[in-house]
C-alpha cells in the first residue's frame, strides 16, 4: 500500500548512512515493481527531463498516488539557477511535466 507521501529520491539513490525503515523498504519494492511493471517511468529518466529543461539543483523527489485517481506523480523541488525554488510535477507513467509552480 503506497503511503500519501514519501521521499524517493533517497531510498532510490540509497544514499549511504541513512538506513531505510521497514515502510522505506516497502516503499522502494513498491515503485520498483511499478517500474517494472510500465506503471512508472525511472526517476533517472524523469531527472534527465528536469536537467535538460530547467538545469536547476535538485532538492526534493517525493512519489505520491493521486487519491481521485490512482495515478503515480514524481513532484520534483528544485533550486533554479536565478535562485528561484521551484515545484514541479510529473505524470509518472508518461514523464510529461503536468505542472509548475513557484515555491513561497
Amino acid at each position: 500500500m503506497w503511503p500519501r507521501r514519501f521521499c524517493l529520491l533517497l531510498i532510490l539513490l540509497g544514499v549511504p548512512g541513512i538506513p531505510p525503515t521497514q515502510a522505506d523498504s516497502e516503499d522502494h519494492e513498491s515503485a520498483r515493481r511499478a517500474v517494472e511493471s510500465g506503471e512508472l517511468r525511472p526517476l533517472s529518466e524523469i531527472l534527465v527531463a528536469v536537467e535538460k529543461e530547467f538545469a536547476a539543483r535538485v532538492l526534493e523527489v517525493e512519489l505520491e498516488r493521486r487519491k481521485k485517481t490512482g495515478a503515480l506523480v514524481y513532484e520534483i523541488k528544485i533550486l533554479s539557477r536565478d535562485g528561484r525554488v521551484l515545484e514541479l510535477e510529473y505524470d509518472g507513467r508518461t514523464g510529461q511535466r503536468i505542472r509548475i509552480e513557484e515555491d513561497d
